[in-house]
């Protein structure tokens, strides 16, 4: 039942003819209450704004059960070990770079994510994408390669991410639920 509709040149999934999305990516990630983790982090990173702002932007957004698993890398990130991560941690540029990894410019369908297809994120490192039709996954293609990576010699290796769920579109891009943190 679900058609698809051009706004801008972009395709977005999800929308029937003539029905516009008022909610930008921040509401639409709130709204959803599957994320709220991932809202924390944005937050006390001090981004919301570039996720408010009418540039298009595809954002694969870690569920919250995705935290439990990487709750000692997330920590790693805080003054205090504390992994309360904010504005004042010791490496907020790194909390930055880590979340930018999630993001990437432009809208980007669940059809546009093709097998193979690498797309490079806001922080400059790339996202793979493996798709066999039944389902799609998102994963760090070289994680001992990747600029404005956290680790070296492929010590950020992991299972690739699922995207879980349909897209959800906003008036200012696409996210993508998925079933695990990346890590640049």
């Amino acid at each position: 039942m679900l058609a698809t509709a051009f706004a801008g040149g972009t395709i977005l999934a999800g929308l029937r003819p003539g029905q516009a999305q008022t909610r930008n990516v921040m509401e639409t990630l709130a709204a959803d209450g599957r994320f709220n983790r991932f809202i924390d982090l944005i937050t006390q990173a001090g981004i919301t704004d570039q996720l408010r702002s009418t540039a298009s932007v595809t954002v694969f957004a870690p569920v919250d059960p995705a935290f439990d698993v990487v709750n000692a890398r997330i920590t790693e990130l805080s003054a205090q070990g504390s992994g309360n991560i904010n504005q004042n941690s010791a490496d907020p540029l790194r909390l930055r770079e880590f979340l930018a990894y999630h993001i990437v410019s432009g809208s980007m369908p669940s059809s546009g994510l093709l097998d193979g297809r690498r797309f490079k994120t806001v922080n400059g490192a790339e996202i793979l994408v493996a798709n066999d039709g039944s389902k799609i996954a998102i994963s760090n293609p070289a994680p001992e390669r990747q600029t404005g990576s956290f680790g070296a010699g492929g010590l950020n290796v992991q299972a690739p991410a699922l995207v879980v769920g349909p897209d959800m579109v906003a008036n200012n891009g696409i996210i993508h639920a998925v079933s695990q943190v990346l890590f640049p």
